[in-house]
């Protein structure tokens, strides 16, 4: 499937709430549309008829501007949701704090092996902050893939190398750096599987999230949505298994292993690794430089598509 309908597709499944914060991949498509192509020059003319000029120097200026933009919105919606988990991670680590204070000997939060409402509580709420912290991961990893695909088509269609820098630009935004949200995962991870030991199957599927890159499928034969998650978690948990599909696709769809491949970015991402571009791992290697163009025409032919 093209990125462009994977894209799609994942921004309908996702929370209503979030739609507006991706990246708007198919406006931007649209406005390429209308920029002066330079694809003409490689059309054979018998060298009667000279080439198109160069798109003018304000094109790219204008551009950067709008992706700029994008970038702002990415980072304060990142930022923000960074924020709200450190403070709702707080606020359940305090409530099993005065459960097991009001249970007394041991501290243990079970009565004769049993949940109390108010512990299936706290764990419904862990269930759905995990659940949400991994759909951040994922916002992260979709809308960076955006980017580099729509800076791919700009210098496809206008000749300029916009790409490379912009990309190193990216990778040091705030809503690309996802080590500390890593370490909040892992928190809430380590809660559930110490307050809940017999419900780790509920983190399963989410937890591979963490591996997205890695190729790993989904295991949610052992999830029940309903059951498992609560039923006011089953749309985080269904958009989180959507976003989770849409970077497998994507890390399947790249056949090569270079330093603008989404199987090395997204790698270095989950390695907390910060993937730097520079001049002797990027496209001034010819042959990075061609790898990198079959893994986009391997997407589509037309750039524009």
């Amino acid at each position: 499937m093209k990125f462009g309908k994977e894209f799609t597709t994942h921004l309908e499944e996702t929370l209503p709430e979030w739609r507006d914060k991706y990246l708007c991949y198919k406006p931007l498509k649209k406005l390429l549309k209308h920029l002066p192509s330079t694809a003409d020059n490689n059309l054979p003319d018998g060298g009667d008829n000279p080439p198109p000029p160069p798109p003018p120097p304000h094109l790219q200026d204008w551009f950067v501007r709008i992706l700029n933009e994008e970038l702002d919105k990415f980072n304060d919606f990142y930022v923000d949701k960074e924020e709200e988990f450190i403070i709702r991670l707080q606020e359940l680590k305090e409530r099993i704090e005065r459960v097991k204070e009001k249970s007394g000997k041991d501290g243990a939060i079970t009565k004769d092996g049993e949940f109390s409402d108010e512990v299936m509580g706290i764990r419904k709420d862990f269930v759905a902050i995990h659940g949400e912290m991994v759909l951040l991961k994922n916002y992260s990893s979709l809308n960076f893939a955006g980017l580099v695909k729509i800076l791919k088509k700009f210098d496809k269609r206008t000749g300029r190398l916009l790409r490379l820098p912009f990309t190193q630009l990216a990778l040091d935004q705030p809503f690309f750096v996802t080590e500390p949200l890593n370490r909040l995962v892992r928190e809430c991870e380590e809660n559930l599987e110490l307050l809940f030991p017999l419900e780790a199957e509920v983190v399963e599927s989410d937890a591979t999230a963490e591996d997205a890159t890695g190729g790993t499928t989904p295991n949610t034969s052992n999830v029940s949505p309903s059951l498992s998650l609560g039923e006011e978690n089953v749309d985080i948990y269904r958009s989180t298994l959507a976003a989770i599909k849409a970077i497998q696709g994507l890390k399947k769809a790249s056949s090569t292993y270079n330093p603008l491949s989404f199987s090395y970015i997204f790698g270095n991402q989950d390695n907390d690794n910060t993937g730097a571009i520079t001049a002797e791992n990027s496209d001034s290697d010819p042959f990075v430089a061609s790898q990198s163009d079959k893994e986009t025409d391997q997407e589509d032919s037309n750039p524009l598509e």
